[in-house]
């Protein structure tokens, strides 16, 4: 069991994981170039669906194929080798049944690939349990945190969910060391205040964090926060990726201020506006996982917010048209993997490939059938064979449609072959029992032959002694 995993399923998923981080990095500049040449088009809610696409690429295994996916400026992957002898010839799959088995086995090579899936596994073990720790240590501790029970906040937190069309019960608690007003948890929600915004901050400033946090819940922004995370996870060891998700969730931010300005009065912005500075200013330096939503004190970012919300237009049919296709576009030339096309280099190759394996295959049954394997050989055989065979078929296919028939009519070829060498063996046989039949009957014959003749001889010798001896 270990042994298939080790060799077989991890490298599979690690190869892929590869795979797809070169492909999301080259998805993450693609993303990066739209925002800044529709800067101004672009709205924070379609800013931040186009990170969305960057989660689909990430987690999805699989995707259509299109001569006009992005990933094609990327060069082109080396193709999968079938199984190869070391005389550098493909082997028949069938002949491994007739290989012997080692009793021993060979200890595996450590090779660079081996070094580099070890420091992945070992990479993916320390972010996971780093993080799930984190994540338990601060449900513990916000578990012991009291419910807010003062009237006037609550009843300023009941306007807010009527007015957001919110039914779900998500209590509040006051945050302890979380000094930013926070939205924590998933299948559980509950928003965290900090006990001087409780007493400080007056009934606006109050119905301003709550439309914002309201709005992180309605989006579901912890549950998209938390899936990008365990992604981070996988793919550790990429830079642009953590860059990525640094950026979506400025971007998730943002998106939410959009959507709490929706239910604000236009004269009220500016105000919302300097709650949001305020807010920062008392950011603590608090470690924030994924399962909270928290507000951001990037300066820069937080100029961007400001302007968003200066400039904030509730309703533009132009800007919504605009993100519609800037989506659509990003999708169609993302969410699709480069068309593999056949050459006729390729199909030569193959054509010549597969009258290799043909010689190669009778070659390797005579040595077996012969002797001529060693234990030795035939174990790296059928290691080499356990390894590559799959990805070797794999390749013959993509390369040419018509592999399995080809492939067909050799397995028929090889049948015919197979009962014309049996017929011409059988008769062979029958000739020469056939032969020895007809040497036997002249030995017989030649002995009575031999008998009459010494009986002869003998008879006429007695009588020329019996002259003799009368004369």
């Amino acid at each position: 069991m270990f042994h298939t995993l080790w060799h077989t399923y991890l490298p599979s998923i690690f190869d892929w994981v590869i795979e797809t981080s070169i492909l999301a990095s080259v998805l993450v500049v693609f993303i990066l170039c739209i925002r800044f040449l529709l800067k101004n088009w672009l709205t924070p809610q379609w800013k931040y669906v186009l990170w969305l696409i960057l989660v689909v690429r990430l987690v999805l295994p699989w995707f259509p194929e299109s001569s006009f996916s992005i990933y094609s400026i990327l060069p082109a992957n080396q193709a999968p080798t079938p199984l190869v002898s070391q005389e550098g010839t493909t082997i028949a799959p069938e002949i491994i049944a007739e290989v012997p088995v080692l009793t021993e086995e060979a200890p595996a090579e450590i090779n660079v690939y081996t070094i580099f899936l070890c420091i992945w596994i070992l990479g993916i073990l320390a972010a996971g349990i780093f993080i799930i720790l984190a994540n338990r240590r601060l449900y513990n501790y916000i578990s012991r945190q009291p419910v807010i029970t003062e009237k006037r906040v609550l009843d300023i937190y009941r306007t807010c969910k009527e007015d957001m069309s919110i039914k779900k019960d998500i209590p509040l608690h006051y945050s302890g060391k979380i000094s930013a007003p926070t939205l924590f948890g998933v299948s559980k929600p509950r928003i965290l205040l900090d006990e001087k915004h409780v007493k400080h901050l007056d009934n606006d400033q109050l119905k301003y964090i709550f439309y914002h946090e309201l709005s992180h819940y309605k989006r579901k922004d912890i549950g998209i926060n938390l899936l990008m995370n365990c992604l981070l996870i996988i793919h550790w060891f990429n830079p642009i990726l953590w860059y990525a998700n640094r950026a979506m969730r400025e971007d998730q931010e943002m998106a939410c201020d959009n959507l709490a300005l929706t239910f604000i009065n236009p004269a009220e912005r500016t105000a919302y506006g300097h709650t949001i500075i305020k807010l920062v200013e008392q950011y603590s330096a608090y470690y924030q996982p994924s399962t909270l939503a928290h507000f951001s004190k990037n300066k820069i970012r937080l100029k961007r917010r400001i302007i968003m919300i200066k400039k904030f237009n509730k309703k533009s049919q132009l800007l919504t048209a605009v993100g519609f296709i800037a989506i659509l576009g990003v999708s169609a030339f993302s969410l699709v993997d480069v068309k593999a096309e056949t050459t006729e280099s390729q199909k030569q190759e193959l054509a010549d490939k597969m009258k290799k394996e043909e010689l190669v295959k009778q070659e390797a049954a005579d040595k077996v059938a012969s002797g001529e394997y060693t234990e030795q050989m035939a174990a790296d055989y059928k290691a080499k064979m356990a390894q590559d065979h799959q990805t070797g078929v794999e390749y013959n296919k993509e390369i040419d449609p018509a592999y399995e028939e080809k492939k067909k009519q050799m397995a028929e070829e090889e049948a015919a072959d197979k009962a014309t060498k049996s017929d011409i063996k059988r008769k062979m046989a029958t000739a020469t029992e056939e032969k020895k039949r007809q040497m036997a009957e002249e030995n017989a014959t030649n002995k009575v032959t031999k008998e009459e003749y010494d009986q002869k001889a003998a008879a006429d010798y007695k009588a020329k002694m019996a002259q003799e001896n009368a004369k």
